[in-house]
């Protein structure tokens, strides 16, 4: 079968098998929860944004007069049941407001709120001749704060769920997306040059995620399924092009099977993390601090400060906002504006963590370790948190690093010191200009990757040694003038009371000592990585270390040039651990450690199943299957968690 019938083919499977998916997982969890622990979805309108008690971290929100949930699409055939915890919270019981439950403009019930918190339970008529519901939660009064809080509330909901009394269809829209969805993608992997069952199974594969998070919550009403639809298009698009633009390149000769490995699994984890990031019950984060900041910059204001937690000033840099306003024309200003940005940061890190693939490859030509750096890259848990919760601005400085990263560590450059330098200083200044934790760590990382090559990498790595040391003072240099000189009175006053904190041994912002710092590392490296990879990585390190001491006293090898990069990466990242520990200061190190790890990681994979233990390669390629299995496990898991 040629790569045009394998694309139909592979399209046509998967979108027939996510069309199963997806109504398999809504009749198998069709009620929707909203716990108000996150933001509400569009879908949703009158109820003031949730809130949270202190005392007894209890989640809540109030109602304005009349608090609409519009669910468009929902399978009427079927009775369904309403169920809200709703409590009217005034001290009097008679001052109480009556809560009218009103279904497709019909008055359903209508009972009296109590001052603290009730359940009550209304049945939704089954209606076959028409789909989608419209619920009014009407307060018959409300009542005003005071001067500093003019909403008008209602009631308080601490829960509200609706559940269905049998099987029920999921809506039109959530199935044509997501079986549209599924068949683009599944033609893309097959235009890749995979082989056919490589195609359908992974396609099946995919549909399976694109479907699981179609049919959860909110998803399968509003905007959302005609959303994910054009942004599987895209990528779908943009993973056949490059695969037929590199072939060209290559006077026809297709991509090795561990490059289509890596460019596939990458399409997929964005458009998986995507699903996510976009989702209606998906938490906005710090995404609209950052919308915000973006809308700024797109007006002409670059220079401007933000708060770390413990109450640090430090400047904000704007690369991430200043790349983006390139795409600022495609949505209209508003929430919008988080969507984008968060589509912008996720697709830079999936398209430079194929990086990772490049350099790994190009120093040694080990495909296998390369493949697999590039899977659990997106498979660590960190890789996707700092996307969720919003660090959206150190995510694309990060991404922007491992560029820096693979320019040091290319062979390609040796002997060009000249072209190193001009194309360092220009990557490494884009980092510096987009976060200032990348200024502190990859400043630290590439001097000690420079001082590395010229005491380790002997003849072959000098003029490189020397290069990455200009292109690292040229670049915190131009980002000095462009930015960081601006804010001296910052820096002045910051430096004096981190000195004070730290000299009294202050504890860190949430009352954390250095004790709690200090044992506070292992929980931070299981959680942020998971053990199976940091256990790749030990096998990685301890292979890496042993080729760096078979290579010739010149330095000629290529793998010796990988093995110091990563190593002065991985000295910056343990100096910047011991500074969080020592002082109250975070400069977020797990997360410029990614890169390092992954490769690490890959590489002890690799040697596990292609090489192992003398005489015990059986158990090696076990051991190595299970780590990668539960690499695996805690990506997902991650993943799936991220939705409540």
């Amino acid at each position: 079968m040629n790569v045009a019938g394998r694309a139909i083919a592979a399209a046509a499977l998967a979108g027939l098998i996510g069309a199963a998916w997806v109504a398999l997982f809504y009749a198998w969890h069709p009620a929707i929860v909203v716990e108000f622990d996150r933001d509400l979805p569009r879908t949703v309108s009158g109820i003031h944004p949730p809130e949270r008690d202190r005392a007894s971290g209890l989640t809540f929100a109030w109602t304005a007069g009349d608090a609409l949930i519009r669910l468009p699409g929902l399978d009427r055939r079927v009775s369904w049941t309403l169920d809200l915890r709703v409590r009217g919270a005034r001290p009097s019981p008679p001052d109480n407001p009556y809560l009218t439950i009103i279904v497709d403009g019909v008055n359903t019930d209508r009972i009296q709120t109590t001052p603290d918190f009730s359940d009550v339970r209304v049945t939704i008529p089954a209606r076959p001749d028409r789909r989608g519901v419209l619920i009014d939660l009407n307060s018959s009064d409300t009542f005003v704060p005071g001067p500093s809080d003019p909403r008008p509330l209602g009631v308080m909901l601490d829960r509200v769920v609706l559940a269905p009394d049998g099987i029920v269809l999921v809506p039109d829209s959530a199935l044509e997306a997501t079986a549209l969805a599924s068949a683009a993608m599944g033609a893309a992997i097959a235009l890749v040059g995979v082989t056919a069952g490589s195609a359908i199974g992974g396609a099946v594969l995919l549909s399976a995620g694109i479907a699981a998070v179609m049919a959860r919550g909110f998803a399968p009403f509003g905007s959302y399924p005609a959303t994910m639809l054009h942004v599987s298009a895209w990528i779908a698009f943009a993973l056949a092009a490059l695969s037929l633009l590199v072939t060209r390149g290559r006077r026809g000769r297709g991509l090795r099977n561990t490059a289509k490995f890596a460019a596939i699994f990458s399409a997929s984890a964005l458009l998986l993390k995507l699903a996510v990031l976009l989702h209606p019950n998906m938490p906005i984060g710090d995404a609209m601090f950052h919308a915000h900041r973006f809308q700024n910059v797109l007006a002409g204001h670059f220079y401007f400060t933000s708060i770390a937690p413990g109450g640090y000033a430090f400047p904000y840099a704007p690369g991430l906002y200043v790349f983006a306003a390139a795409f600022a024309s495609l949505v209209h200003r508003g929430a919008a504006d988080a969507a984008l940005l968060r589509i912008v940061t996720t697709s830079v890190d999936c398209a430079f963590g194929l990086l990772l693939y490049w350099v790994v490859v190009r120093n040694g030509e080990n495909r296998l370790a390369g493949a697999i750096a590039v899977a659990i890259y997106h498979l660590t848990p960190l890789t996707f948190a700092v996307l969720t919760v919003g660090n959206l601005t150190n995510a694309f400085a990060q991404s922007v690093a491992m560029a820096a990263l693979a320019v040091m560590a290319t062979p390609a450059l040796s002997g060009k010191p000249m072209r190193l330098t001009v194309l360092l200083t220009a990557v490494l200044a884009a980092a510096f200009i987009s976060h200032t934790s990348t200024v502190a760590i990859l400043f630290v990382a590439c001097s000690c990757t420079s001082l590395l090559f010229f005491v380790f990498g002997g003849r072959a790595l000098r003029s490189a040694a020397w290069a990455i040391a200009i292109a690292t003072v040229a670049a915190a240099v131009i980002s000095v003038v462009l930015y960081y000189g601006w804010f001296m009175d910052t820096y002045r006053a910051e430096f004096a009371r981190i000195g004070h904190e730290t000299l009294t041994a202050a504890p860190a912002p949430g009352g954390r000592t250095i004790g709690d710092r200090l044992r506070g590392v292992p929980y931070g490296l299981g959680i942020n990585f998971g053990i199976p990879v940091l256990l790749c990585a030990l096998l990685g390190a301890v292979e890496l270390w042993r080729r760096h001491r078979n290579v010739p006293a010149d330095g000629s090898a290529t793998t010796d040039r990988l093995a110091l990069t990563l190593a002065g990466g991985a000295a910056s990242c343990a100096a910047f651990l011991v500074l969080g520990i020592l002082t109250p200061v975070d400069m977020r190190y797990y997360l410029a450690a990614l890169p390092v790890l992954a490769i690490a990681a890959g590489f002890g994979a690799a040697w596990a199943w292609d090489e192992g233990w003398q005489g015990h390669r059986g158990l090696s390629r076990v051991a190595a299957a299970v780590l990668l299995a539960g690499a695996i496990s805690n990506g997902f898991q991650f993943w799936w968690r991220v939705l409540g």
